[in-house]
C-alpha cells in the first residue's frame, strides 16, 4: 500500500486517536477505550472517547515534559524516536500503576500488562486532584527503570 494511501485511510479510521497507541501496540499496556484495527501489514489504535483521548494526551505531555532530564534531552520539540516514546508511554503508565499497588513496587512486575489505561487515570485524577498533582517524580522512576524487548542476538 502506498504509504500517502495508508496514512490518509489511517486517518479515515483514526478520528480521534490513540496517544498510548505504541504501548498499547507493544502489549505493555491496556485500554477499554481503544479500538483496535489493522491496515495493510499495520496495527493501530483509536480511541471511542474524546474526553478520554485529551485526558490521555495531556497526561502524556506531562511526562514528555518530566521525562526530559531521564531521556538526556534538552527538550523536545516534536516526535520522540521510538525507543524513547515506548519508554515514557509504558514507564509511566506502570508508575501510575504502581501507586495504586505500592507492594509491587520492587519491580517484580515489570514483565506485567497495565489494565485499562483510561480506568487508571480516571482512579488517579480521583485520588491525586488532578492531572498537574500526580507525583510525577516517583512515576518517572518507573521511566527511568523500564526496558523494551531486548533485540534478538544474530546466530
Amino acid at each position: 500500500m502506498e504509504e500517502d494511501k495508508y496514512r490518509s485511510t489511517y486517518n479515515e479510521l483514526t478520528p480521534v486517536r490513540c496517544v498510548f497507541e505504541k504501548t498499547l501496540t507493544n502489549h505493555q499496556a491496556k485500554c477499554l477505550k481503544a479500538r483496535h484495527f489493522c491496515l495493510a501489514d499495520r496495527e493501530g489504535y483509536a480511541c471511542s472517547d474524546k474526553a478520554s483521548a485529551d485526558k490521555c494526551r495531556k497526561f502524556l505531555e506531562k511526562l514528555r515534559e518530566k521525562s526530559i532530564f531521564v531521556l538526556k534531552l534538552r527538550e523536545i520539540n516534536g516526535p520522540l524516536p521510538h525507543n524513547m516514546e515506548i519508554r515514557v508511554q509504558a514507564g509511566g503508565v506502570k508508575g501510575l500503576s504502581r501507586l495504586e499497588t505500592p507492594e509491587s513496587g520492587s519491580g517484580s512486575n515489570d514483565a506485567e500488562v497495565s489494565e485499562d489505561i483510561n480506568a487508571l487515570l480516571d482512579r488517579s485524577i480521583e485520588k491525586f486532584g488532578s492531572l498537574d498533582d500526580f507525583p510525577y517524580s516517583e512515576i518517572i522512576q518507573s521511566v527511568v527503570k523500564f526496558q523494551g524487548r531486548r533485540r534478538r542476538q544474530r546466530k
